[in-house]
């Protein structure tokens, strides 16, 4: 597309600069300028991991070389890929969207997207479908389609996104110095709302619009537009399938579950719910495969592998529940002794250790080292979620846990300030682990209240621990005396406290209640594949 269409001046950036910020307080109130003590302690705290980047083995730091490597061989300049990527992870670091948010759309998701875009756009750029200027579109759009900094919610909203971008004077440098307009890239990050039907899509599309006559792109120019709206498209793929196509199935998971998280979706539906997100794709079938076409075997056989091994997953899931619910298989939780030099058996540590490796909790002991130490410390409170062999035998496999212990013995989320803290009447309790299939048949409900009955009768008074906001509104709703003592925006993984002399009696009526009854759900009965859900071919 020619550059002389496009309209640089910028001044609809002016417009929506006084006359929007208002209506998009709805979006995210949040858009006030940090204070600069809060900027000062985020550079401070982010220091060591700084150091890191800056040596070059942070994950981060790999990708961005990675980026700058492929996009000067496709002809862009190097100093000006440097810095606009420093800017963006600064920005994202320094705002808590770095390496230690638990969400989906961080700076991780940012850099893959970018690298990922850059991958195959190469192709079709040798092969003259995209011009240099698309690149420089692509590249920038995928680079920033979720700078939303001060968001609300994890999942971006585009206006958002735009007006941080209409307001970064660092940002509208590194777009002037390269010749093309911020319009336009605004218009491109339109483009990848998601998913882009209905509402969403009608907002958006009429967004686009409004954007592209700003940009100096007469309507009658349905050709420029059209193309424009497909580089946003192809944008949309890309940084969707990018993370499930670069990494193994380690990196694919934790990105589902992250998702889960930001969606609110209890963990049981992670795998389904992943099949789903693969699948819609097929009705983007056009662009899907535009993408794919462009993509280097070995990350097309990572992706294709990562689909499978979701739809594998929901399947085992599908058939472990059934038998739950044909009383094929029953659960029961165990308060494990740990005493002695050695701690647990040899059996139960490695059990829980492998579980432990598998699911990646987002707030804990992140070290096994550590981890593993803790699983010797006496004054651990570890109950296990095992397969009963039969009526009188609780030795079966074990398929959960929960971990927790003295609140002195954890290190708390930045910004969670217990006021019990030193006292030594207050129980941790680590994130709930099980395996995927055993998850939804109230395996975790069982596993909390009986950490909680053990916690009360080890002699604490309260129990805190991490978990989603909805699940802390649920129980209050039901009546339970919990209360929230510090909120996170925008991953919404809050901290709260139980009153143990308040809860217990309910609690040790519900213990046994779950105890003398298989463990099992309402609404699995007989599950199968939902054929509505064909998998990529």
């Amino acid at each position: 597309m020619s550059g002389d269409k496009i309209n640089n001046s910028n001044d609809y950036g002016n417009d929506f600069t006084i006359s929007s910020r208002k209506d998009l307080s709805s979006i995210n109130p949040l858009t006030e300028p940090l204070p600069a003590r809060y900027e000062f302690y985020k550079r401070l705290k982010l220091f060591p991991w700084w150091l890191r980047y800056n040596i070059g083995i942070a994950k981060e730091a790999i990708l961005k070389d990675k980026i700058i490597q492929l996009g000067t061989m496709m002809g862009l300049q190097d100093r000006w890929i440097r810095r606009i990527i420093r800017h963006a992870v600064s920005e994202f670091s320094k705002k808590g969207l770095g390496s230690d948010y638990y969400g989906y759309h961080n700076l991780d998701h940012e850099l893959e997207a970018a690298y990922f875009t850059l991958i195959v756009a190469n192709e079709h750029y040798e092969e003259n479908k995209f011009s240099q200027q698309d690149i420089i579109y692509l590249f920038v759009a995928a680079l920033f389609h979720d700078y939303d900094p001060l968001k609300q919610f994890d999942k971006p909203h585009e206006d958002s996104v735009e007006w941080f971008l209409r307001n970064d004077d660092k940002i509208k440098r590194f777009i002037n110095d390269v010749g093309i307009s911020i319009d336009i890239v605004i218009a491109i990050i339109h483009r990848t709302a998601y998913p882009f039907r209905g509402k969403t899509a009608e907002h958006a599309e009429k967004r686009i619009e409004e954007i592209f006559t700003y940009a100096g792109i007469p309507k009658y120019d349905t050709q420029t537009r059209e193309h424009y709206k497909d580089l946003g498209w192809f944008l949309s793929v890309s940084e969707r399938i990018a993370g499930y196509a670069l990494g193994g199935l380690e990196r694919s998971i934790e990105l589902a579950r992250t998702n889960a998280h930001a969606l609110g979706w209890h963990p049981s539906r992670i795998n389904e719910e992943s099949v789903k997100y693969f699948s819609i794709l097929k009705e983007e079938k056009k662009m899907f495969e535009r993408v794919l076409y462009a993509l280097p075997n070995e990350y097309k056989k990572n992706f294709f592998d990562n689909v499978a091994a979701f739809k594998e997953g929901w399947a085992k899931e599908i058939d472990i529940r059934n038998s739950l619910k044909r009383k094929e298989i029953s659960l029961t939780s165990v308060i494990e002794k740990i005493e002695g030099k050695n701690g647990l058996g040899i059996d139960t540590r490695e059990s829980v250790l492998n579980i432990y490796r598998k699911l990646h909790v987002p707030i804990g002991i992140k070290s096994e080292k550590r981890f593993r130490k803790s699983l010797g410390r006496s004054d651990t409170i570890l109950i296990s979620l095992r397969v009963k062999n039969n009526d009188e035998d609780s030795s079966g496999e074990i398929v959960g846990y929960v971990k927790g212990g003295r609140l002195e013995n954890y290190q708390l989320r930045h910004g969670t300030h217990d006021e019990n803290w030193g006292k030594k009447n207050t129980a941790y309790m680590e994130w709930i682990s099980i395996k995927p299939g055993f998850w939804g048949e109230t395996g975790g409900h069982l596993l909390r209240l009986e950490f909680l009955k053990e916690a009360k009768r080890r002699g604490y008074s309260y129990a805190t621990s991490y978990v989603h906001r909805n699940v802390v509104m649920q129980r209050i709703n039901k009546g339970e005396h919990v209360e929230i003592v510090q909120k996170y925006d925008p991953d919404k993984l809050d901290y709260y406290r139980a009153d143990l002399s308040i809860m217990i009696s309910p609690l040790e009526q519900a213990v046994e209640h779950n105890k003398s009854e298989t463990v099992q759900s309402t609404d699995m009965t007989n599950m199968e594949m939902d054929k509505n859900y064909p998998i990529i071919d």
